[in-house]
């Protein structure tokens, strides 16, 4: 399927099916721009009518957005609903979901970054609303899961079903391509390893519980303050006055450290990038062969992401507010990251350059998913849990991994 919209009519026309148009246009716009960029003028235009016309069919632009999630939201719940509903044991049922979803998630490449990038612009109980519609459609993908591997317990079932979402979501923040159906068969083999993966029958390990933060400078901690504010309300919709009320001083003040907002995010960026990248360059100076060399990545990246885990979830959505000069830079230090990911993927597979970058940035983009997902998160022993998961998707052997669904 694709997911392109439709043809716009001419100007003047009044097609029957205008309120579905202007929304495919809008989700197009905002996938795009980005929705604080999107403005009601510049959706009507792209639809060839006036502004009034869209106002008849749409109160507002957060309008819009909240029911482009929802039309998102609901083709996963038919989708999980008619891959379950297919004759065979819970392994079939579950393996016709996958499959489903696998093949959907092109169709559905837009919505899931804007849930990801734009929901938060929401007003906060549209926000809840929808995190509730998802919670439901996770919990029956879990459901799925657990039926076919009633080895597991609820939280590790719930775990598998939440990075399979955030895997095919993945595919929204990058623009590599196969041919189809390589590509959705690329995609319907990372998450049947996905929910695959060999766990613990109980967790051996306690929950995590995150160091006190170190002394900081007046410079970082703003940029500590200014990178979590920007991770739950985003970029646009936060202040110079909140953050500095967040630091302690006055709004004015923070001039005194930084000649803008988009400098705090150029320095939060730049944090986020030095921090991954001092940690994969010591790693790859090592002699160990590939497998272990990536599941070091792997670990490591798990903990970064769950310790500095507003860093690396503004690396991911706030990147494109740069300027162009440290857009372009920034985007060059993640590139070399994913670089380095997937020349060892490569050499432990040998599959090609593009496949092993869609299969990278599903890793990469469904642990930063969990790690902002509170309930995942406050798990006993979850980092250990989502490396697992991690690896066994990219295809890193465990030691004692069992073959369950794999093919």
């Amino acid at each position: 399927m694709t997911s392109e919209a439709p043809e716009t009519p001419a100007r003047g026309t009044r097609p029957r099916n205008r309120r579905e148009i202007t929304l495919q246009v809008a989700t197009e716009l905002f996938y795009r721009r980005g929705y604080p960029r999107v403005g009601m003028s510049d959706i009507a235009e792209a639809t060839n009518v006036g502004a009034s016309a869209i106002y008849r069919h749409f109160s507002s632009k957060a309008e819009l957005l909240d029911s482009a999630l929802r039309a998102g939201l609901a083709r996963y719940t038919e989708v999980i609903a008619e891959g379950s509903a297919v004759e065979g044991d819970a392994g079939e049922r579950l393996s016709s979901v996958l499959r489903l979803l696998a093949d959907s998630a092109v169709e559905l490449r837009r919505h899931g970054v804007l849930w990801q990038r734009d929901a938060r612009n929401l007003p906060a109980d549209d926000q809840r609303a929808l995190r509730e519609i998802l919670s439901t459609t996770a919990a029956d993908l879990s459901g799925i899961v657990r039926a076919a591997r009633p080895e597991l317990d609820d939280a590790q079932a719930d775990a598998l079903a939440w990075f399979t979402l955030g895997a095919l979501v993945s595919i929204g923040f990058h623009s590599q391509q196969l041919p189809q159906p390589d590509f959705d068969d690329l995609l319907f083999d990372i998450v049947t390893r996905v929910v695959a993966t060999p766990l613990p029958q109980e967790s051996t390990h306690a929950a995590q519980v995150e160091d006190a933060p170190a002394p900081e400078s007046r410079r970082d901690n703003l940029i500590t303050v200014a990178t979590a504010l920007f991770a739950v309300r985003g970029f646009a919709a936060t202040g110079i006055d909140e953050i500095g009320d967040a630091a302690g001083i006055a709004g004015p003040s923070v001039y005194s450290h930084f000649a803008s907002k988009q400098a705090i995010l150029a320095a939060a960026i730049e944090r986020a990038a030095a921090l991954l990248r001092g940690r994969t360059d010591v790693i790859l100076e090592t002699d160990e062969p590939a497998e272990a060399k990536l599941g070091h990545l792997v670990d490591s990246f798990v903990s970064t992401a769950n310790r500095d885990r507003f860093v690396i979830g503004t690396l991911i959505s706030e990147m494109d507010q740069l300027d162009a000069e440290d857009r372009e830079r920034a985007r060059e230090e993640q590139r070399r990251f994913i670089d380095d990911w997937v020349g060892l993927l490569q050499q432990i597979t040998g599959v090609d350059p593009v496949s092993a970058r869609i299969r990278v940035q599903a890793v990469l983009l469904a642990v930063n998913d969990a790690m902002q997902t509170p309930h995942l998160r406050s798990q006993p022993g979850f980092e250990q849990t989502l490396s697992l998961i991690a690896k066994t998707a990219l295809e890193i052997p465990i030691t004692e991994s069992r073959q369950l669904l794999l093919p």
